[in-house]
């Protein structure tokens, strides 16, 4: 069966039981033979034959092989359901982009990962953002359209970086059921982020927005135990940080040129929990 994300992008059973994380892009996923699907007619191309502007935002060659020469060893450890380092592992271009059976490729969080560090993505608070709010930055919501509605952040504007499942595939079918039955919504990358984002901010790249999701994510690969104050340096939960939707946006517009990008730490959860306005 394959490996499924519900709408909070987290691991299904079925993503355990595949030995790849739903929505997170593990080994099981790479590799695939480019396909047709049979309900749309559309080719989806395999890890190894997608175009390098897809791979890496349309940026010049040198820049591409510079990213891929930039990447230390990683893999999906399925037992814990979490990438981790293998220094010792060979990156080749093949690894760096998944292919999934619904839905179409994307890139691998570890090299997100990587990227957004040697960038140095600034992360904000709640009152550094209501400030540069003020100042004229956007403060963009990233997930579903139905969840920013239910509640959000005000003076937030929503663009989502998912989608629900758009495809007739056999695959997307299977997905719709699977998650239905765990009252869940299917989802995928929606194709049109970047356009979208666009539009919003009528093409300008300079224009400082704010990334926020629910959950917030973060860069940082030390953990500091409450109790005794030490910082942890070795959990291999925090190799790559804590990834998150937010994050993942925050990346697809870097790529796609936007030169002030900044992140919300916390997302909404902590927004809301510190009582800052919502609507």
């Amino acid at each position: 069966m394959m490996p499924l994300t519900h709408s909070r992008g987290q691991p299904t059973a079925l993503a355990r039981k595949s030995g790849a994380p739903a929505g997170l892009g593990g080994p099981a996923l790479m590799h695939r033979p480019c396909r047709t699907t049979a309900a749309t007619t559309t080719t989806r191309p395999c890890a190894r034959h997608i175009p390098h502007a897809f791979l890496f935002g349309g940026q010049k060659e040198d820049e591409e092989d510079d990213l891929e020469k930039m990447m230390q060893g990683f893999v999906f450890d399925p037992s814990m359901q979490r990438w981790v380092r293998a220094p010792n592992k060979k990156v080749d271009r093949s690894m760096l982009v998944v292919t999934p059976k619904s839905g179409m490729p994307y890139t691998v969080w570890p090299v997100m990962y990587t990227y957004l560090a040697r960038k140095k993505l600034k992360t904000i608070n709640q009152d550094q953002a209501l400030s540069e709010m003020k100042k004229g930055a956007v403060l963009l919501d990233v997930r579903l359209a139905a969840d920013f509605e239910n509640q959000h952040a005000r003076g937030a504007e929503n663009v989502p970086l998912f989608r629900i499942t758009a495809g007739n595939s056999s695959w997307d079918n299977v997905k719709r059921v699977v998650m239905a039955g765990l009252n869940m919504k299917a989802t995928e990358r929606d194709p049109d982020f970047i356009e979208n984002v666009n539009a919003l901010v009528k093409k300008n790249k300079r224009k400082k927005i704010i990334v926020m999701c629910n959950i917030g994510g973060t860069l940082d690969t030390v953990i500091r135990v409450a109790s005794t104050g030490k910082l942890t340096k070795t959990d291999k939960d925090r190799s790559f940080g804590r990834e998150s939707r937010s994050l993942k946006a925050c990346y697809e517009l870097l790529r796609a040129g936007y030169t002030n990008v900044v992140h919300l730490e916390g997302g909404l959860s902590e927004w809301r929990y510190k009582g800052y306005p919502l609507d």
